[in-house]
């Protein structure tokens, strides 16, 4: 598992088209974050609930650091040339969401299998942008 984590004044993104016939229905189409981590995420062949939970205690520390506990799981594919195929993927991303809201995370998640239009805005601190391989 790849992630880019950024610590976020701001993330609004909206969904354009679906990308994969794997898609997930969603009700809105627009949506925005003000102060949340988040964690751009490539799901990768052999990823498990194992690396998924590794990724939470990581994603944990992180989080005590920075004195936040919101995260977004924003499912993106481009950290890796080795990802798990979209079900599976789709699978442990849920995984993630459900793991990390019972650890008493607040958590949000994009929607999977979508192109999306983005802008964010990064806090200017040391630890704001952070790339975590986890296995």
């Amino acid at each position: 598992m790849k992630i880019l984590q950024l610590h976020t004044d701001t993330i609004e993104f909206r969904l354009i088209k679906k990308e994969i016939d794997a898609a997930e229905e969603c009700e809105g189409r627009e949506f925005k974050y003000n102060d949340i981590l988040v964690l751009f995420t490539s799901v990768e062949e052999g990823d498990d609930e194992d690396v998924v939970l590794k990724a939470i205690e990581e994603v944990k520390a992180s989080l005590n650091q920075l004195g936040a506990n919101r995260i977004l799981i924003y499912p993106f594919a481009h950290l890796s040339s080795n990802l798990a195929n979209p079900f599976k993927a789709y699978k442990v991303l849920k995984f993630m969401e459900e793991s990390a809201k019972a650890s008493g995370i607040e958590t949000f998640r994009a929607p999977f299998g979508w192109n999306k239009q983005f802008s964010i805005s990064i806090k200017g601190h040391a630890l704001a942008e952070q790339f975590k391989s986890i296995s």
